[in-house]
């Protein structure tokens, strides 16, 4: 078995200076910043060097970037690699994802005839996604080009029988796949401390030449890369300065961040309670007709029996947006079995429901459900397609949209539509997507090209849904999958469900605990009292939370876990206490209203995006705050 490990040299967006900033082109100079190997990607490389020596083979890292990108390809040799290459090209410059997963597969073609011999037994690891960008979509765009099998949010691997079996971790429990075929891809989340490099790999690594290719050398077509293979673009980056991001106020005494606390819930509901909506809904000017045609689609992600309630969500938005457009609304429902579910589509904002069942649906599995929404989409062609951005919707839309060649922003937390000037044309109607990027750093607003189809992934929980309205009619438009005995890829060989515990949506306050409370007993002692406290307060509800290495350690159950493989919330406080802020964690919470970060690192990520910080020890600062707030119920 041979390993191909894709990597990425990220600038550190832990420390960024002040001066970085274009304040005049809201932009970021990056060549200010320091650069590092991507950390999921450190993962990936401790993931690949695991299966090595469990079975022999060779270990190739390959990454795509400027010449200086050698410098995380000399990382890898020096931690497990054989060899490396360097894809580097001016015609690359300004990729959006489809335009980087293209050249990077083609590159592994080449890896596979000219390095393999030919021998297709290897895999593909990589890290989830990268820091700088955090779409998760250049993966699975990756295996679509070459029509293989993606596992995502890999935990850990076995063999048994001879065939590689791996973890992974789902909204609903843990699963183990095993590829029915290779090549097959993975992609790896927190697994492992990546191990270090010793002196004399180091050297060694410094010795050995790097393999570089350029466009022409892979035989990439080039009107698929680049600018001018890019299906998206950024149409505005708001810096710093633009937007109102948050400055963490650090404090030391527990009796005033209790009191700040209270000071600032009350002026944000106040707030809350006058503002008006965010600016005038769209209208189409007259004697113009939008820029894209079709219908306003969702996909309707079915949930346990049920609908994820993100689904609603995503609805409520499609209704003002299809109104604005004077278009319909259309539900995507795949599964067995699902029928029912169209009703309740309906009676969300639904037109019509377009429903696929099928018993080799009944499971999800990226490769049919990809094929059977491709189907759909070129027999009906809407011009807008939401997903939810759960694990499996970022799993499932990088490869549709791919499929469909359509433009794809992932994470979005806005959508409205717009008029746009822009080189000489004129755009009427068109989906603005506006995300986060930088790890929350900046955001940036951003507009398909190139692409009959515009198609986004947005967070649970920033959305709206529509009230249910069960006088609503609508349509069921029946689909059977073209190919419905095709190959998914991937052998399911065991599923353990975790039941959720606690629907964190519905509550006003969360105090989350984290791997810095190294045990459950520290987690009993220090969370619970502080979250009832809290709660009492502030006059709400409040429920317990944890990362997922809480959970990981037994702190509390899975059903408590925050983050992108948990639950997505947004309460109006959320309190971090030895939380680092890893970046799925953030993805989960950082919508919050009002967040307080509590951990003895002071440069843990988490508070980046803290309202109020402590810097201390949890011992002492955790029953200090519990007690303030008891004393700080009877004044209020």
């Amino acid at each position: 078995m041979n390993y191909i490990v894709l990597i990425k040299q990220v600038p550190d967006i832990r420390n960024i200076p002040p001066d970085a900033w274009d304040w005049e082109k809201g932009t970021l100079r990056r060549g200010m910043l320091d650069t590092v190997c991507n950390e999921l990607d450190r993962q990936a490389l401790a993931f690949a060097a695991a299966l090595r020596r469990e079975q022999d083979g060779r270990v190739v890292v390959l990454t795509m970037g400027p010449p200086f990108a050698t410098e995380v390809l000399r990382y890898a040799l020096s931690i497990c690699a054989d060899g490396a290459v360097l894809l580097t090209d001016r015609k690359l410059g300004g990729a959006d994802t489809p335009a980087t997963a293209y050249p990077l597969s083609q590159s592994i073609r080449k890896i596979e005839r000219e390095m393999f011999g030919g021998d297709r037994n290897y895999l593909i690891i990589t890290g989830m996604q990268s820091v700088d960008g955090d779409t998760a979509q250049v993966p699975p765009q990756v295996a679509e080009e070459l029509g293989i099998a993606h596992i995502a949010y890999a935990t850990g691997f076995h063999h048994a029988d001879g065939a590689l079996q791996v973890t992974r971790i789902t909204r609903h429990g843990k699963e183990v796949l095993s590829p029915d075929a290779y090549p097959a891809l993975i992609t790896v989340t927190g697994w492992t401390e990546p191990p270090f490099a010793s002196f004399g790999r180091t050297a060694w690594a410094f010795d050995q030449e790097i393999v570089t290719w350029n466009a022409e050398d892979v035989a990439a077509d080039p009107a698929r890369i680049g600018l001018t293979g890019s299906r998206t673009t950024v149409n505005r980056i708001f810096s710093p300065k633009d937007v109102s991001t948050k400055d963490c106020e650090y404090l030391t005494d527990m009796g005033r961040l209790a009191e700040r606390i209270g000071q600032l819930y009350s002026a944000r509901l106040s707030s809350q309670a006058t503002a008006a909506d965010a600016g005038e809904e769209y209208r189409l000017p007259e004697d113009k007709a939008p820029t894209f045609r079709g219908e306003v689609w969702v996909y309707a992600e079915a949930d346990e029996g049920g609908l994820h309630p993100a689904a609603f969500e995503l609805l409520g938005r499609a209704v003002s947006l299809a109104g604005s457009l004077n278009e319909k609304v259309g539900a995507v429902l795949l599964g067995a079995g699902v029928r029912p579910l169209a009703a309740d589509l309906i009676a969300h904002g639904a037109d019509k429901v377009y429903l696929a069942e099928h018993e080799r649906l009944g499971h999800f599995s990226a490769i049919p459900y990809t094929e059977t929404i491709g189907e759909l989409i070129g027999a009906h062609r809407p011009q807008i397609l939401l997903f939810a951005a759960t694990p499996l919707g970022r799993e499932l839309a990088p490869r549709v949209a791919y499929r469909t060649n359509s433009g794809l922003t992932a994470d979005c937390t806005a959508l409205d539509l717009i008029d746009l000037k822009r080189a000489g044309k004129e755009y009427t109607g068109i989906l603005r997507q506006t995300r986060p990027a930088l790890g929350g750093n900046i955001m940036a607003s951003i507009i398909t090209q190139n692409a009959d189809i515009q198609m986004s992934t947005a967070r649970p929980g920033v959305l709206q849904a529509l009230p249910r309205d069960d006088s609503r009619r609508g349509e069921v438009i029946e689909h059977t999958p073209a190919s419905p005995e095709g190959r998914s890829g991937l052998r399911l060989v065991s599923f353990e469900p975790v039941q959720a515990t606690a629907q964190l949506s519905d509550a006003g306050v969360i105090v989350t605990g984290g791997g810095g409370l190294r045990t459950k007993e520290n987690y009993d002692a220090y969370i619970r009292p502080l979250a009832a406290a809290m709660g009492r307060f502030l006059g709400v509800e409040s429920m317990v939370g944890a990362s997922r290495a809480a959970v990981e350690r037994g702190m509390i159950d899975r059903g408590h876990q925050v983050g992108q493989t948990g639950q997505t919330v947004k309460p109006r406080v959320y309190v971090a206490v030895g939380v680092s802020g890893a970046v799925q964690h953030l993805t989960g919470m950082q919508s919050s209203d009002i967040v307080v970060a509590v951990n003895k690192d002071p440069k843990a990520p988490i508070f980046n995006v803290a309202d109020l910080g402590v810097v201390g020890n949890l011992e002492e600062s955790i029953p200090q705050l519990t007690e303030a707030l008891r004393a700080g119920e009877v004044s209020r």
